[in-house]
């Protein structure tokens, strides 16, 4: 057989292989989606400003979010860390008016901190209810809190489960262990409570998505303790891999913390003692942070 007709054969071969096949080839990708939507997923944040000179602060922040999915489970871990450092600048003059040096130091502190890490799996029951289990750490001194770490057994609701929209509530029993940085004789450190939330990711556009987490705790040995977590956070993809996301955190508490604080007479002047007050009841968190999909 000539060459030519070896070609034309190969090429009439070629073309049958390629109008046969592609329902496998359809076939074949839907399972390969299939099998990466079941893969472990994971997203990296980093969030950096810093600032040097005439003013000296340091604000560095990193998060990481794993998720795997099965057919009916679910299982995230989550964790975080933000810090910010401020530098207090002194200046002075040595020498003469006419001749002389500056001296500069910088006293560095840390102004605010929080840790927190978190858990959680979730199994499907039906098309429309699930039910889950949860653990929740999370360190802030800055707002009085030593270490509380929240135990989470409830339900939930799925409303919507779109490929643009997915919109769920959920309902649970919390035990809460909290030690403070200046203990509170009038709160208890372990008590049992009632949680609501709601989640909710919206696609704006193709690559934009809007995600928000609410968490209502309700402490039930002191009713007038309420807790409230709300979170928002706007996903804009660059590329595939890396992504600019602000988001905004609301924490708030009725009954906060207590910290201590200096005690001044009505005149302005410092009685070298201390009292311990209420902190502030809102915390107000905003970080942009570049995002890393793996």
């Amino acid at each position: 057989m000539s060459l030519p007709r070896r070609l034309l054969l190969a090429l009439c071969a070629l073309g049958l292989v390629a109008v046969a096949s592609p329902v496998d080839l359809r076939a074949q990708e839907e399972e390969e989606v299939d099998e990466a939507t079941l893969r472990w997923v994971f997203k990296g944040d980093l969030s950096a400003v810093f600032a040097r000179g005439n003013a000296e602060s340091a604000t560095f922040g990193v998060g990481a979010t794993a998720r795997r999915k099965w057919e009916r489970d679910e299982l995230k871990f989550e964790a975080g860390w933000i810090r910010i450092t401020t530098g207090t600048i002194v200046r002075r003059a040595v020498g003469t008016e006419g001749d002389f040096t500056l001296d500069r130091d910088v006293n560095t502190e840390t102004t605010a901190e929080n840790i927190f890490a978190r858990g959680r799996y979730d199994r499907k029951l039906s098309d429309r209810w699930f039910g889950y289990t949860a653990g929740d750490w999370t360190r802030n001194t800055f707002a009085g809190i030593d270490s509380r770490f929240v135990a989470v057994l409830g339900a939930g609701t799925q409303w919507v489960d779109t490929d643009r929209t997915d919109f769920s509530t959920d309902y649970a029993l919390t035990w809460t262990f909290q030690d403070d940085v200046i203990e509170n004789p009038d709160l208890a450190t372990s008590f049992g409570g009632l949680r609501f939330g709601y989640d909710l990711r919206r696609d704006l556009t193709q690559t934009t998505e809007f995600t928000s987490r609410l968490v209502f705790d309700q402490n039930l040995d002191e009713t007038d303790d309420r807790r409230v977590e709300w979170g928002n956070a706007l996903t804009v993809d660059i590329n595939d891999v890396i992504a600019l996301k602000p988001s905004l955190l609301l924490q708030w508490r009725n009954l906060p913390s207590l910290g201590e604080v200096p005690l001044f007479t009505p005149g302005g002047v410092d009685t070298g003692s201390t009292v311990f007050a209420p902190l502030q009841k809102l915390d107000t968190t905003f970080t942009l942070a570049l995002v890393l999909s793996l």
